[in-house]
């Protein structure tokens, strides 16, 4: 009888692009809570009447934000640049971008809804 050469066993590959984005944005991500509520306040707030003073905290929280959005979108991309390509384009990343541009419309909206 003739015997079977027994093949190697392949390594199976893992795929850990999931928790090398989730790394990546992590401590990113952490920062929408604040961005979040103080926008919803000062919406909430700018449907009310509200003091001069109010208006110039509102404004300048509204300028910290789109500075921290600013530096927040540069720390996700020179944190990506030598990340694989699995991992700076999966839907993670994607999502953090897509959060970075409804927050910025979220400040573009207040800040023109404060000004007229």
């Amino acid at each position: 009888m003739m015997q079977l050469e027994e093949q190697p066993r392949r390594r199976r590959v893992m795929d850990t692009s999931n928790g090398e984005a989730r790394r990546a944005v992590a401590e990113i991500v952490a920062r929408f809570s604040s961005w979040r509520l103080d926008l919803a306040r000062f919406s909430a707030l700018a449907e009310r009447r509200f003091t001069a003073d109010d208006l110039n905290t509102m404004l300048a929280r509204c300028a910290e934000i789109e500075a921290e959005l600013l530096a927040a979108r540069t720390e996700l991309i020179v944190g990506l640049a030598e990340a694989p390509q699995r991992v700076s384009g999966h839907s993670r990343v994607v999502d953090v971008e897509r959060a970075f541009d409804n927050i910025d419309a979220s400040v573009k909206q207040l800040r023109g809804k404060l000004t007229q």
